[in-house]
């Protein structure tokens, strides 16, 4: 399916976003291991969770909704059983890393494969050699680096060394080796992500798992950890919140309102509302609320890594800044759902901006932006920021293959349309 796109001056009215897929991910795999049940309130639920859900019934927990926005979880203890079919992942990065760490914990071998995404782009041989390290036996079937793969444990701890260019690994490694029978120590090359990061070992220490680390590139897991049950609500997504304030900046007379986010979660994307602000957008914060008005936006050098996710949208918004906007420290984002950095590259091009593509970012130049037909690649956050484009543009544009959205932003599309956003599915 695809959405028709057109310039859309006058946004005005209230974006109601969902909630966060990472955290959701992380409550969903900290309370499969817990001890006991767990009650999780208003996840974020797409084929993603679906998936997640039925892996990690495989791995022995029990999971199902028991009231509207409610998930019950009966947890494993932390003694996971060896899934007795194939892990399908799907197009999900997260379920890939994070579920091939947690295969490391049982006894027997485990297959996890997915999506083309993740059979050619999503790198899994960090995390495979430093499972290997870690007594484990894990191995890309194609040995290419890539899923699939297969996983025996169990993982017994030690020292491991893994770049952390790439944040999930990371993340997937310190959960596993909180249940690992000796303490592990991680050495992280480069880290990046770190907010990323930070959002796991929160989960941890909520739940008593004994972690410490030293400016993100020494961790030291303590191992054979266990941790009771618990409730939790997932807090809104950031990510999704920027989508309508960015449109709100970009587009004449416009003025959105985000309710419920909360400026003390760990999810790294909230640090893009000064950014913005530092480009000189009308954004106001008040209480739980977040307010865009139309803007005249200036660009400015912006490092990318500890809000990786909104790199495209910068890029979008760096052609409606005067001046040259300067994105760095994205070179993760070539391996994406797709390779963002390109792709981005391309669309903007074809409809019409001034941009420049290196090796870790772009350069972006003000422009005056035409309607293009636009191919979203099949990602999700492709599909969000090219629609935001496009309601800044002169003329209409096509937005390819954008049923992904409901990865992270289900009602996406009403929600635009309730605000004046001119757009239709063709």
């Amino acid at each position: 399916m695809n959405l028709l796109v057109g310039p859309s001056p006058n946004l005005r009215g209230t974006v109601k976003v969902p909630p966060n897929k990472s955290h959701s991910f992380r409550a969903l795999i900290m309370a499969a291991l817990a001890e006991g049940e767990s009650k999780i309130v208003a996840p974020m639920v797409s084929n993603d969770w679906m998936r997640g859900v039925e892996a990690l019934e495989m791995f022995g927990a029990k999971i199902e909704p028991k009231a509207e926005n409610v998930w019950h979880v009966a947890g494993t203890g932390g003694r996971l059983a060896t899934p007795d079919d194939v892990v399908d992942c799907g197009n999900s990065g997260i379920i890939l890393r994070f579920f091939m760490a947690l295969a490391a914990c049982c006894e027997g071998y485990t297959v996890l494969s997915g999506d083309e995404s993740l059979r050619h782009i999503r790198l899994c041989q960090p995390l495979i050699d430093a499972l290997n390290s870690l007594g484990a036996w894990a191995v890309s079937t194609k040995g290419d680096g890539h899923a699939p793969v297969i996983v025996r444990g169990r993982l017994a701890g030690g020292r491991a060394e893994i770049d952390g260019l790439d944040s999930q690994p990371v993340s997937a490694l310190l959960i596993a080796s909180s249940l690992a029978a000796a303490p592990t120590e991680l050495a992280v090359r480069r880290p990046g992500e770190k907010p990323w990061v930070g959002m796991t070992l929160a989960w941890l220490h909520r739940c008593g798992a004994e972690v410490s680390h030293t400016d993100y590139q020494l961790y030291r897991v303590r191992g054979q950890s266990r941790w009771k049950g618990f409730p939790c609500q997932i807090p809104l997504d950031w990510s999704a919140a920027l989508y309508p304030l960015a449109a709100a900046l970009i587009t004449r007379d416009s003025e959105v309102h985000v309710p419920g986010m909360d400026f003390a979660d760990a999810q790294g994307d909230k640090e893009v509302v000064n950014i913005l602000k530092s480009m000189g957008a009308d954004i106001e914060v008040g209480g739980d609320a977040v307010i865009a008005r139309s803007s005249r936006l200036t660009g400015r050098e912006i490092d990318c890594n500890d809000f990786i996710d909104q790199f495209i949208l910068l890029a979008v918004l760096g052609a409606y800044a005067e001046g040259e906007t300067v994105l760095t420290n994205a070179a993760i984002c070539r391996h994406k759902e797709c390779d963002r950095i390109t792709e981005i590259c391309r669309a903007l091009k074809a409809m019409g901006a001034d941009v420049t593509e290196r090796d870790d970012g772009l350069i972006v130049r003000r422009s005056r932006l035409h309607g293009a037909k636009l191919d979203s690649r099949g990602d999700h956050r492709m599909v969000t920021t090219l629609t935001v484009a496009a309601l800044g543009a002169d003329g209409q544009s096509l937005v390819s293959d954008i049923e992904c959205v409901k990865k992270t932003f289900p009602n996406f599309v009403e929600q635009m349309q309730a605000i004046g956003g001119d757009m239709r599915m063709q």
